[in-house]
């Protein structure tokens, strides 16, 4: 392969629009091209990792190697996108968590009842689980096809550089290297933080994103264990939650597939746990709740801890853009990413995922996409916007959050220039002679 172009053919869906590329196989690239196989005859995910269809972690996504959490509303909609999926992943070993009798939920000092699911059903499971039943589910809907070991380069445009056109690719690991292009009406970038879509619009002389970020300084440390036998404590979940006036430190410890707990500790406002044997078990052990460090002291270690810094809060504002590259869609983390320790980021991503559909949907007697990637972009904004308040609100609460907002300096900017001005109209209205005290007259 080399120089020439990829042509992915199934024309099996019969469609309203030809060809889409999805770069990512993250929870939202999986989500955004089960909803693009409604619209599109074929779908093409480009993805730099390889053995997607395996539940193991993958370099391409190291915040899995930390507990997450999918909270009821997030499995709901997963589940209305794959229907069936809760109980195959239940057959897989996903642990079915009773939310207020297995739940032990420990927060300013106290245990508290989680009483708004207290009669609900959650799962519990490591990502790469939930990842690889989706990968397997999205690579068997008819058109679609997934490029695995592939990095996208660039995006080829037309010839008025105002629309998308395709993808320039890239084999990662071999030599010598091997590039390709690959035609497409839409790319969606699913990419996660590291998205270069704000680089490849500045290329093409579009206007970059701005972005806000809110930023507690949260820190990560998890490893794996061996769930105790014969575990004699009711909970399933051990949430010990950290709050500005109580303390920075907490932790959660989940079931997971294989009998296994995913043990996460966090610390707030730069209080990072650390990632060493010692220094791991005496973090744990400094929890306002000591049955936390209990249960750890009764199971068995089977990984090295494993650390994690990249928790900010971070929106694109791809919905202010002042024009757009049509055909270029940008969601999940590539657009908000939402510190992890408020379990709200896949979720997020599904969201998005219904975002794009209801899109779409308005566009499917249309003779072409001119306008959705605006349309889809504010839409997206839109829908994510409660959840990011939330989580934001949260941090703030810490008093060594920092808050980088573009629209709050562009306001502070302009008061400061009022300010100035005003300031400058009184000192000429100083300089100038006053007539109130000269009297003239006329002959």
């Amino acid at each position: 392969m080399n120089d020439k172009t990829i042509i992915a053919r199934n024309l099996s869906n019969p469609a309203a629009f030809g060809h889409a590329v999805v770069i990512g196989s993250g929870i939202a690239g999986l989500t955004a091209a089960r909803v693009l196989a409604d619209y599109f005859a074929r779908v093409t995910i480009i993805e730099r990792d390889s053995q997607l269809d395996a539940p193991q972690f993958r370099r391409g996504v190291p915040q899995a190697h930390h507990a997450h959490s999918l909270p009821v509303r997030g499995q709901q909609l997963l589940e209305k996108q794959f229907p069936g999926l809760t109980v195959e992943l239940i057959s897989q070993g996903a642990e079915a968590v009773h939310g207020g009798s297995e739940m032990a939920f420990f927060v300013a000092g106290e245990y508290h009842q989680v009483r708004q699911q207290g009669g609900l059903i959650t799962l519990s499971s490591s990502r790469p689980l939930l990842e690889s039943a989706l990968y397997r589910r999205v690579a068997a809907q008819p058109g679609v096809r997934i490029l695995p070991e592939h990095g996208v380069e660039a995006l080829l445009v037309d010839r008025s550089k105002r629309r998308v056109t395709g993808v320039r690719l890239r084999r990662r690991g071999g030599w010598p290297v091997q590039e390709a292009t690959l035609a497409a009406d839409l790319v969606l970038d699913a990419s996660g933080r590291d998205s270069q879509a704000p680089q490849w619009l500045a290329d093409l002389g579009y206007t970059a994103p701005q972005e806000t970020v809110v930023n507690a300084f949260t820190g990560y440390s998890s490893r794996l264990y061996r769930r105790p036998a014969n575990f004699g404590q009711s909970w399933k979940t051990l949430y010990v939650r950290p709050t500005p006036t109580h303390s920075t430190r907490g932790g959660v410890i989940l079931p997971i597939e294989g009998d296994r707990w995913h043990v996460t500790l966090h610390g707030m406002a730069g209080d990072h746990p650390p990632t060493s044997e010692a220094g791991f078990l005496d973090f744990a052990r400094s929890l306002a709740a000591p049955q936390f460090y209990e249960a750890l002291c009764a199971a068995e270690p089977l990984t090295e801890p494993r650390g994690y810094r990249r928790t900010e809060n971070r929106t694109r504002h791809y919905e202010r853009l002042p024009r757009y590259l049509e055909g270029l869609l940008v969601c999940g983390d590539a657009v908000f990413t939402l510190n992890p320790v408020h379990a709200m980021g896949m979720t997020a991503a599904v969201l998005g995922s219904l975002a794009l559909d209801k899109t779409l949907q308005a566009y499917g007697a249309a003779p072409n996409l001119m306008g959705l990637a605006g349309a889809f972009q504010q839409r997206l904004s839109r829908t994510i916007a409660e959840l990011w308040k939330l989580t934001t609100d949260q941090d703030q609460r810490w008093p060594q959050v920092e808050v980088i907002d573009p629209l709050e300096q562009a306001r502070r900017e302009r008061r400061q220039l009022a300010a100035k001005i005003a300031q400058g109209s009184a000192k000429r209205r100083e300089r100038t002679p006053s007539n109130s005290g000269l009297s003239v007259a006329f002959t």
